[in-house]
């Protein structure tokens, strides 16, 4: 149980966030209809200028998820790192903690909003695993200055 910690347990999730984002997402464009394939085809196609340079909506889309892949790694490596900080160290970075925590709480609230029940689920365990992850520490931090 030692090795089994909220923290460990979100960020392998993030791992497999990462992963199912990237390569199911970002990675995997398989054709899912006549109509969404020409959507697509027309973001990749379509050309206009954006504030001088030359883009299509299919590179806003494609940017912005690699973006958030990004986003998802990072996120496993800090909550990987959190559980390693000793109770004294706490203080020092427990605003990342809960900033970590509240920008998970907005992915999983977004998930919901514009994706599918599998983000939604994983977002959301993954919010809570932080948020009772930072609270454990901070009354480990509160317990040390009651002894």
């Amino acid at each position: 149980m030692k090795y089994l910690s909220l923290y460990r347990i979100a960020s392998v999730l993030l791992v497999v966030f990462f992963a199912g984002h990237t390569a199911g997402g970002m990675l995997s464009q398989k054709s899912i209809g006549p109509g969404a394939d020409a959507v697509f085809h027309a973001m990749k196609t379509v050309q206009f200028n954006f504030k001088g340079s030359i883009c299509t909506w299919y590179g806003f889309w494609f940017g912005f998820g690699l973006m958030v892949s990004a986003f998802l790694l990072f996120s496993a490596i800090a909550a990987w790192q959190l559980d390693k900080v000793p109770p004294q160290s706490w203080p020092l970075v427990s605003t990342i903690a809960w900033a970590l925590t509240a920008s998970h709480v907005c992915t999983a609230l977004l998930s919901w909003a514009y994706f599918f029940a599998g983000p939604g689920l994983v977002a959301t365990a993954v919010a809570l695993l932080l948020g009772a992850g930072a609270f454990r520490k901070q009354m480990q931090v509160a317990r040390r200055r009651v002894a």
